[in-house]
């Protein structure tokens, strides 16, 4: 299994992608200089969430490859959406282990975009790629971003309420997660905490095992383009469900090994991965 790369190399990996969420969680937008760690792959988080939630239905089998596709175009740090995602939903079994309780599976809403407790259940979206769309649109927004497409009506609504404004101001530096923790749940003081927690048992775990499908990460780079790539609204952007792209990166795979042909465990692709940025101090605006 490690034929090509031996075990110590994987751990340096491994450790590498720990420091960097060591020191708390990133910022929100992605740069060269916060740049979501090559280990963070569909596959490996596809596996990280089966070992979460065993019973996880089939229709979300291609939710990271649509967190990695959306948040390489919106350039987000789409892992920690992910991870975010991961305890919002309780590891999409949507039951009362996530902080989302209200929310069911059918409206692919994986924030809890308008669901404000009490029974109101929230948006519902189409499919689980618009449903990922919404969340990464709104966590930009947090960031400073304007989200002239946005699929949400509550992104729609925040943007033009402008309530943000003040709030993002008051901070020093980048935006983090951290922040928009503290933002999106005010008076949950263990939310950030728990997103990062969900980082770290990915991180500590599956960045040193290979990732069960390294086909994914070129399906979908081929789509979106690399991670740093700027994402440009005017430009009409293919869409291709992250279950397509999966469904079509593992036929690809596996006629590839009927032919004879040899495939990598995908950690030929791995980087050092870059440092996390600072977190800020939060400041004391609320909603």
């Amino acid at each position: 299994m490690m034929n090509r790369f031996g075990a110590a190399a994987l751990l340096s990996y491994a450790f590498a992608a720990g420091a960097a969420h060591a020191a708390g969680l990133p910022a929100v937008k992605a740069s060269d200089q916060n740049r979501v760690p090559a280990c963070a792959t569909p596959g490996r988080l596809m596996a990280y969430l089966n070992d979460r939630n065993p019973k996880l239905d089939s229709r979300f089998d291609g939710i990271a490859t649509d967190y990695m596709q959306v948040g390489n175009r919106l350039n987000v740090r789409w892992d920690y959406a992910f991870f975010q995602m991961v305890v919002d939903t309780g590891g999409l079994s949507f039951s009362r282990e996530g902080r989302s309780g209200d929310v069911r599976a059918d409206q692919n809403n994986f924030a809890g975009l308008g669901a404000t407790g009490k029974g109101e259940r929230g948006e519902r979206f189409p499919d689980v790629t618009t449903g990922v769309t919404a969340h990464l649109q709104h966590i930009l927004i947090y960031a400073g971003e304007k989200v002239p497409d946005a699929v949400a009506e509550r992104t729609r609504k925040v943007q033009e309420w402008g309530v943000l404004a003040s709030w993002q101001k008051g901070i020093k530096g980048p935006i983090t997660f951290a922040e928009v923790a503290r933002r999106w749940a005010p008076g949950a003081d263990d939310y950030g905490r728990t997103i990062e927690t969900a980082a770290k048992r990915f991180y500590d775990d599956h960045c040193s095992k290979p990732d069960p499908a390294p086909e994914l990460v070129a399906a979908v780079e081929t789509k979106s383009g690399p991670a740093t790539a700027k994402f440009k609204t005017e430009e009409p952007v293919e869409k291709v469900s992250g279950a397509e792209l999966a469904r079509n990166a593992i036929a690809a795979a596996r006629a590839d090994a009927a032919a004879g042909k040899r495939t990598g465990l995908g950690a030929g692709n791995l980087a050092k991965t870059a440092p996390a940025v600072a977190e800020p101090e939060a400041p004391a605006a609320s909603d």
